[in-house]
């Protein structure tokens, strides 16, 4: 994308990211409230954010019919309509199916403004520290608004104070929209000039669906951090301060990738990080301590968002003509669908809900690394 101002760009992709991911970085609080404010039980937990997610699913899987026709900017403003309107009526809902159909429409806004971030991210140079740039504005700021959240001067309930400090990021996230660029013939032009030299469709499905096991595996522990802190009776406040902590610690996992870039193996890398982010799992099976919880709450984030930083740079290297790249937020929407419910299902009758996780945290990691490891045999092959 030459001609575009860099750090201009740069922060809009990291403010619409941000935006669009408010809800997925907050969810165990989500589920909480919702849990605590509807009655829920562990499987209806598990799906308390189905139709957010099912509707963000649903807009980013047509992406590809959209996200080279219109005016990125006007596909902006009407995303961030429908998640301010959808937000204010979550703050007013008063039944469970109220706040799932205000959620599906937070998700069609969130689903208009992910593709247009990780499209522009996907086409602009170092795409490694790009990436890391945009993943931790998506999770320090969210940890921003939790330790907001516990603050004593908010005087509306817990559920409300939420939703509205959400509103409120989504509100401030609207004025990065005139820093998009929406020259979009160009960028379709230079997108196919370059199509071939960035790798082949088919290994960028495999890679699209290494990203969706993997993540599949980290939303569902993800979704369910509160609830397993409640179901070992620790303090609500102490969990909180914990998921937000977590939250900061998954912003210096890309912070870290943002400085050190591509001087360390992508594969190694990942292997390396997927393989502590599991072990973390184990401090969280069985009954959990505030030291196990802290402990896992502070490393567990800052190693799955380190590694997912260099997969998504993946993905961004075997793009076909912007297609593949405009389809990782689906993926990742229905990573965020399916392992939740998951990973509820498995809690209710007391299945291995921890050790499944794990498992799709490694096989997704597993199949990025081969993409990597194909993708670079490839070159050395057209080298020689």
């Amino acid at each position: 994308m030459e001609g575009i101002n860099y750090m201009r760009t740069t922060t809009a992709v990291a403010a619409i990211g941000t935006v669009a991911v408010l809800v997925f970085a907050l969810l165990p609080v989500i589920s909480g409230v919702l849990a605590s404010k509807f009655a829920l039980d562990d499987m209806q937990t598990g799906f308390a954010a189905t139709a957010y997610f099912a509707a963000y699913a649903v807009i980013t899987s047509t992406s590809g019919l959209w996200i080279r026709r219109f005016n990125w900017r006007k596909v902006l403003k009407l995303g961030f309509a429908a998640m301010i309107i959808g937000l204010v009526s979550c703050v007013f809902a008063e039944s469970f199916t109220a706040a799932q159909i205000s959620l599906a429409l937070v998700g069609v806004g969130a689903g208009l403004l992910f593709p247009v971030s990780f499209t522009i991210a996907s086409e602009m140079r170092n795409t490694d520290r790009v990436f890391a740039i945009k993943l931790t504005a998506e999770q320090l700021v969210p940890a921003a608004m939790l330790f907001l959240l516990t603050s004593s001067f908010l005087l509306v309930d817990v559920y409300a104070n939420l939703f509205l400090i959400i509103l409120l990021g989504v509100i401030v996230g609207s004025f990065s929209i005139p820093l998009v660029p929406d020259n979009m013939r160009r960028q379709e032009d230079e997108a196919r000039s370059h199509g071939s030299q960035r790798g082949n469709f088919r290994w960028g499905l495999f890679a699209l669906v290494g990203l969706l096991i993997n993540f599949a595996g980290f939303a569902g522990v993800w979704a369910f951090l509160e609830r397993i802190a409640n179901s070992s009776s620790l303090d609500p406040s102490f969990t909180e301060r914990w998921i937000a902590i977590g939250l900061v610690t998954s912003g210096v996992g890309p912070l870290c990738v943002a400085f050190v870039g591509e001087r360390l193996d992508r594969r190694v890398a990942i292997a390396a990080a997927s393989t502590v982010t599991v072990l973390c799992l184990l401090l969280l099976n069985g009954e959990t301590t505030e030291f196990k919880y802290a402990a896992a709450l502070f490393v567990l984030p800052l190693a799955f968002y380190f590694s997912i930083s260099y997969m998504l740079a993946i993905v961004a290297e075997v793009d076909y003509n912007g297609k593949v790249s405009s389809l990782m937020s689906f993926v990742l929407a229905v990573g965020a669908i399916s392992g939740p419910p998951l990973f509820g299902y498995l809690k209710s009758i007391d299945g291995p809900a921890l050790s499944a996780m794990s498992v799709l945290l490694l096989v997704g990691a597993g199949l990025m690394i081969a993409v990597h490891t194909s993708i670079q045999s490839s070159r050395k092959i057209n080298v020689v």
